[in-house]
Formats: structure tokens, sequence, C-alpha cells
């Protein structure tokens, strides 16, 4: 075997051997969980903030319809990018992070890959658009938008570099700069009158703008490290991908389907409605994810020392995660129409309450199925992560399309409902097989009784001033679930240390 053709393979096993060499002064313990949480958190929510206003400025300016449009466009975007990233993205954060002095060669060569796997996405995606035979201005928007895969997928390369070299604070401020560039943008084109189209060119401006702040940002942090495109190790690179590409391609499918059967069974209105619920669930879900996301770390290195100790982690996190969906489920469920009137302004989206009530409760199910698909991972199990998405997909496939095509909107959300039951299922089964003594309702108790009250409360005051209201069960909630928590711990200071000191080692 010749030296080129082995060396992405060698490179590989020297970042086995080799300790990273970090470019910044190694953080510990709390604090460097909560500066790389933190980070993502900013990141990510600055994203689904903008987005979620453009949404807004879309269903007040230019009403359902339009909004059914761009909801199904950027659902298939998203679906489409993650085939585009090809597993890079997973693959380039593990090896640059176990040598650093290969992060050049990772950056040169993924972005070739990239870029020519965005091209056969977008053709991909316009045979999709052909074979569903969506109306001529629905097709065209979907393949127009399609365009920004190619920067956008480059940008996620280097997101892998910058989180690989412990620098998320670039992605952050990258995603800050776009997200306020396209906030404004889109007001002032919606504003003055125009339509989706110019609002597409909006995303593609701001998906150009991201690449460049990025590898801005980036070049100066690779100054005299090796650049070199070679394409037999970009060869061995796209091979190596494979599981990661699997992952990601169940990933597109399972994230898509549900709106794609339903785009297929009704029209662009219901895509609209079904995103609107939907939407008003990503605060949620953003604050569940970004905190497992900073215990991660700690999970793995408590799995490798001791696995009783990433038990004890395992059902703090759960603890805390289902004190914090538990009440908010229950606040969107009561307050459904009076959300969707006050972030869209439009009385047609009201119909999207009935949906919001029933898929509301699937992030009950998603926020446990997230700490114990971390704990899977953790403990090295992550080849039950795919078998877990195949099933998930295989869910979908089956029941949606009969309910969906029976029931239509209702339909769509209870198949989202049953596959969120579903693949909790299949999380809670191994990890109940690891940890003998896990016990659920030992570990939920707590957070059921106080949401018991507030719904009790929202349900006799419903007719009362909604901010009242919020404030009211608010402070109820907290108020009882501290009184409970801090005496099944046995005091104040025991609380304490159940919850955070335990995370800090």
């Amino acid at each position: 075997m010749s030296a080129d053709s082995s060396s992405f393979r060698q490179s590989t096993m020297e970042s086995h051997v080799r300790e990273p060499r970090p470019s910044q002064p190694q953080q510990t313990g709390l604090r460097r969980i909560a500066t790389n949480a933190l980070s993502i958190l900013a990141s990510d929510a600055t994203t689904r903030i903008a987005n979620f206003v453009v949404y807004a400025l879309v269903a007040r300016f230019l009403g359902a319809f339009e909004f059914g449009q761009l909801a199904l466009g950027l659902t298939l975007f998203r679906t489409f990018q993650l085939l585009a990233v090809a597993g890079l993205k997973a693959l380039v954060t593990r090896e640059v992070a176990r040598n650093s002095e290969n992060a050049g060669r990772y950056f040169v060569n993924a972005s070739i890959i990239v870029l020519l796997s965005s091209l056969a996405a977008i053709a991909a995606l316009k045979l999709f658009t052909v074979g569903m035979d969506y109306t001529p201005d629905t097709a065209h928007l979907i393949v127009f938008l399609s365009l920004g895969l190619i920067p956008y997928s480059l940008s996620l390369i280097c997101d892998a570099l910058f989180q690989a070299r412990e620098q998320m604070h670039y992605i952050t401020i990258s995603n800050v700069i776009v997200n306020l560039t396209k906030i404004a943008a889109a007001f002032w084109i919606l504003s003055q009158g125009y339509g989706l189209n110019q609002l597409i060119i909006v995303f593609l401006f701001c998906f150009s703008l991201g690449l460049v702040v990025k590898w801005g940002l980036l070049v100066r942090q690779l100054k005299g490290v090796e650049h070199r495109l070679d394409p037999r190790f970009c060869l061995e690179m796209a091979k190596s991908t494979v599981t990661f590409l699997g992952i990601n391609g169940l990933n597109a499918v399972l994230t898509s389907l549900n709106i794609v059967l339903l785009s297929r069974f009704t029209s662009e209105v219901e895509v609209g409605l079904y995103s609107a619920a939907a939407q008003l669930l990503i605060p949620v879900a953003l604050v569940f994810e970004s905190i497992g996301v900073g215990v991660y770390p700690v999970m793995c290195r408590s799995f490798k020392k001791n696995s009783k100790k990433l038990q004890r982690i395992l059902e703090r996190l759960t603890e805390f995660v289902f004190a914090i969906v538990l009440p908010a489920s229950v606040a969107l469920y009561f307050f459904s129409e009076t959300l969707l009137l006050l972030f869209y302004g439009d009385r047609d989206f009201s119909r999207a309450a009935e949906v919001l009530r029933i898929v509301v409760w699937g992030l009950i199910f998603r926020s446990l199925a997230k700490a114990f698909g971390l704990t899977l991972v953790a403990s090295l199990r992550e080849k039950a992560t795919l078998r877990i998405l195949f099933f998930d997909v295989l869910t979908t496939a089956i029941v949606g399309p009969i309910l969906i095509g029976q029931f239509g909107l209702i339909g769509s959300a209870v198949t989202l409902l049953t596959v969120r039951f579903v693949d909790f299922v299949q999380h809670y089964v191994p990890v109940a097989h690891m940890f003998k003594t896990l016990a659920l309702r030992r570990l939920l108790w707590k957070p059921v009784i106080p949401a018991a009250c507030i719904a009790l409360y929202l349900f006799t005051m419903q007719e009362q001033n909604f901010y009242l209201n919020i404030a009211a069960a608010a402070t109820l909630y907290v108020a009882t679930l501290f009184i409970l928590s801090a005496w099944s711990a046995g005091g104040v200071k025991q609380l304490k240390e159940r919850y955070f000191l335990l995370w800090t080692s």
C-alpha cells in the first residue's frame, strides 16, 4: 500500500495516541461544561428565534398558504442538508479533537467532499419535487432555496472544526451576525409588500454571509497549519463516514417524513398549520437539549470511571428535564389558541390549536428519550441509536399514511405523538437493562404533583388575564416543587448537592 493511500488511516491511528493540542487553556469541571453549553445554547437559540420570527412575519404579512410553502421548503432543506454533509461533521469533529494538527487537512478535503455532495443533493431534491407533483410555485420555491445547501453545508464543516478545537463561541458570533441580518432583511422585504421569492433571496444571502464569516474566523486560527488537497485522503474519509451517513440519513427521513406525507395527502395550508404548532415547542426543546449537551461530557467521564456514577447522573438529569418539560407542556396545552394568535396574529392559525394540544405531550417522551440516548452513547452503545432511528422511521412510514390519509392534519399530530412514544420506549428498554435499579416512578413523581396543581388552577381560571395566569401558575409550580424536592432530599443543602455538585466531578 502506498504512503498516500494509507494517509487517512495513519492520521486516524495517530490521533488515538497523540494528545490533543487545544488552542486555548483547558477549562475543567462545571466551568468548562457551562461555557460549551452556553455557547451552543446561544448559537441554537439565535438561529431558532430568527427562524421563528421569520415564520411569524410570513404569517402576519402573507398568510397560512405561504407559511406552509416556506415550512415545507425549509423542512426539505434541512433534510437534504443532512445528506449533503454526508456524515462528515461528526467525523471531522472527532478526528480533529483527537489531533488538532490535522485541522487544515480535514478542512480542505472535507470541504471538497461537501461541495460535491451538496450539488448531488440539489439535483436529488429537484427530482423529488417532480415526483411529489407539487404546484409549480411550491416546486420552484423549494429548488430555489436548495441552492443554499452549498454555503450552508460548507459552513457546517467550519462548525465541526470550531467544536473540535473547543471554540464554540466563534459559531455563536457568526450565527448572531447572520440571524440579526436575516430578521432585519426579512422584516424590510415583507413590510414593503414583497413575497416569498424575495424572502428566499434573503435566506441565500444569509447562508453565504455565514460561510464568509466562519471562513474568516477559521483561517485566522489555521495559520501555519498544513492545507493540502489529497484525493486519496478524500476517498478514505468518505468511506469512513458510512455509519455517520446512515444515522444522518435516517434522521433526515425521520424529521421530514411526517410533513412530506401531510403535503402529499393535504395541501400547503395544512403543512403551515402543523408547522405553526410545532414552532411553539422549540423553546422548550432548546432548553432540555442544551442541558443534555452540557452534561454529556460528564456522563462520558463517569462511565469510564464508574457506571454507578453514570446512573446517578442520568437520574438527576431525568428529574431535571422532566421538571422543566412537564409544566411547560401543561401551559402549552391550556394556552394553545392564545399563543398561536399572539405570535402569528391571524385567526386562521387558531385551527392549529388542536394539533398543538396533541403534539405537546410528545415533548415529555422526547426529553426523556434524549436523556436515555445520551446515556447509551456515553456507555459506548451508539449502534443502538441507528437501530432506534430505523424503527422510528418504520413506525412513521407505517402509521403516517394510514392516519394522515384518513384524518389529515390531526392524523399527522397523532402520528408524531406515536413515534415519540415508540422512540422513548426504545431508549428506555436498553437503559433499564443497564441499570437494574432505575425506576421512573421514583424519579418523576415530584413534578407530577405541582403540575397537577397548576393544571387544576388553569382549568378553573381560564377566563382570567393570560399574563396573570402565567405568573400565578409558575409561582405555584416552583414553590410546590421546591418544597417537595427539599423534603425528599432531606433539606436544602442536600438538594443542592444532589442536583449541582454531582455534575461538577
